[in-house]
């Protein structure tokens, strides 16, 4: 009891805080830590009032498979065209705190739009909703780039990885919360009033995320200077955009490392994305899934997770990135086999426990390998590319899925992409196998 009655002692001084200059670093620090954590709770539960039930949501409004599959699809498009020059003009200003602001305002705003969807004509409906989700990408994927950069800043090296580890960890937990009770209130609702009342509660969320996202303490940090471009870079910057694109293009490709990974990963990942479409229309169509099952597929998958996340670093350590790369990957091939099988949702249930352990460690190396391959220098760029062509396969893929459907119905669609999952992380043994004679040739 007392336990408690301290934290929520703490979460008020938090809040209520204000600024001290006579306060020292390392409470500033401490409480940015604790902010974040804050922030990452009501990010999540924003997030997850809306986002999970936007695929069920639409085929009620009656969208087809096509514009089931643009869900996935627009999103990734609009995120290839504004990640890497949105983060180009975050790294450009002082103050990217009150753009960052902006940013959650305007993404969350737009599932305030999405609620009032059903006041259009049943013709319109489905259509709205797919333009909606895509165009929020927008904001929505600058600010989570600009948001990385943002918190290595007000939050030091030293507390850092702890401090990220506490936020997922309750991340997890309220956003599996949320969407379990959310399912529940919305299947207990006449349609679409349960879908337009948590869309709306969404957004209302987002009002406090950007409140307590205000709180963190900017004076741990010096604030970006604007340095006025070198004469070599005005040189640089004379040469044009796309002269410069592909003199950057052309660095990139230096790197043989990094761009073997980077094909590998495409190829994983295309087969990795190709069924994502598949398996909302199954659940929905095929087996029944309302709401409620929605919630209790998305808990069973993150339970699945957390597990996951207990021994999977260990396995990493033990026997590096790429080897645990290729062994938890090679395992995803499951779920489109276990889909073609299923002939209810207690099925789907227990394998998304099952996939969610798996994918834990799928997550984890591929975002170890990533780090392992990029240059030190000019990191970021390369990442931002790395994640612009993953990106670039997510807009394919899933109508590929959807194709396969339609040519083959479920079970064939389902097999097809199993096979591809395979080959997929096949090419991390190979990448493996190529790194293993590099370092026997010492040519590296």
């Amino acid at each position: 009891m007392a336990n408690l009655k301290n934290m929520f002692s703490t979460l008020s001084q938090d809040l209520q805080h204000k600024e001290d200059p006579d306060e020292s670093e390392f409470s500033k620090t401490e409480r940015n830590v604790r902010i974040n954590v804050y922030h990452g709770i009501v990010n999540s539960i924003s997030l997850n009032l809306a986002s999970p039930f936007i695929g069920i949501f639409a085929i009620k409004l009656g969208a087809s498979n096509f514009q089931v599959a643009l869900l996935s699809s627009g999103p990734a498009l609009i995120s290839l065209l504004s990640m890497i020059p949105g983060a180009r003009y975050l790294d450009k200003q002082s103050d990217q705190k009150k753009i960052l602001s902006r940013l959650i305002f305007f993404h969350r705003l737009f599932y305030l739009l999405i609620a009032f969807i059903p006041f259009f004509t049943e013709d319109k409906r489905a259509s709205l909703l797919v333009a909606l989700v895509a165009l929020m990408n927008m904001p929505g994927s600058i600010f989570n780039v600009g948001w990385q950069a943002y918190i290595s800043r007000v939050i030091p090296v030293s507390r850092r990885a702890e401090a990220i580890a506490m936020r997922n960890k309750f991340i997890n937990l309220s956003g599996t919360i949320t969407v379990l009770l959310t399912g529940i209130l919305i299947d207990a609702m006449a349609f679409p009033i349960g879908y337009q009342i948590v869309f709306a509660a969404s957004f209302a969320m987002a009002l406090l995320e950007l409140w307590l996202f205000n709180k963190l303490d900017e004076t741990v940090i010096e604030k970006v200077e604007i340095v006025e471009p070198s004469i070599q870079e005005k040189k640089d910057q004379s040469k044009g955009v796309l002269r410069s694109l592909i003199d950057e293009v052309g660095q990139v490709f230096e790197h043989k490392e990094f761009v073997r990974f980077v094909v590998a990963s495409l190829i994983f990942h295309f087969a990795w994305q190709v069924p994502w479409p598949l398996f909302t229309l199954y659940q929905v169509k095929e087996l029944g899934a309302n709401n409620t099952w929605v919630s209790i597929l998305s808990f069973s998958n993150t339970i699945g997770s957390i597990v996951g996340y207990s021994f999977w670093p260990r396995i990493l350590t033990k026997h590096g990135n790429l080897k645990t790369l290729f062994a938890s990957s090679l395992w995803i091939f499951i779920v489109p086999t276990v889909y073609a099988f299923a002939n209810s949702l207690v099925t789907i249930g227990i394998s998304n426990f099952v996939t969610g352990a798996i994918f834990a460690g799928v997550n984890l190396a591929l975002f170890s390998t990533l780090l392992d391959v990029t240059p030190s220098e000019n990191k970021a760029t390369y990442i931002a590319y790395y994640t612009t062509v993953i990106n670039a396969s997510a807009i394919v893929a899933p109508m590929v899925g959807v194709g396969l459907r339609d040519r083959f119905g479920f079970f064939w669609a389902f097999i097809i992409c199993a096979i591809m999952r395979i080959v997929g992380s096949l090419m991390f043994l190979v990448l493996n196998y190529l790194e293993k004679q590099e370092e026997k040739t010492g040519d590296k």
